[in-house]
């Protein structure tokens, strides 16, 4: 074992800069939480005004949706707790990319669901 210096110091793993790189990807996955809260808001609307049964509206889907960047950002911050603010950053990065890509997988799923639902 050597005993050199980390980068793990506590000025380095909190306060302002970590806090700043919280909060700004905060504000981004806050995006993804707006959308999906919009998504199931509107679609049971989208559903009454083409006259589909109220019964259809994929809910597990919607809530799915409002649910995953929460836990995805709060996952974020409790795997960084440790690590300096370049791997806070890239577990933040990472985290938004895989919120992206599950919210249009599941945008996807309840615009086919909808399709079947027009042509049956």
């Amino acid at each position: 074992m050597t005993d050199e210096p980390t980068d793990t110091t506590p000025a380095r793993l909190f306060g302002w800069p970590a806090i700043a790189l919280a909060a700004a990807f905060g504000i981004l996955y806050a995006y993804d939480l707006w959308e999906a809260v919009s998504n199931a808001v509107s679609l049971p609307q989208v559903y009454s005004v083409y006259g589909l049964d109220p019964a259809d509206v994929p809910w597990t889907l919607l809530i799915a949706g409002i649910l995953l960047p929460v836990v995805v950002f709060a996952l974020a911050l409790r795997l960084g707790r440790r690590r300096t603010l370049f791997g806070k950053a890239v577990l933040f990065a990472v985290g938004l990319a895989l919120v992206a890509v599950v919210s249009l997988d599941l945008i996807a799923v309840q615009g086919r669901m909808l399709m079947q639902l027009f042509s049956s």
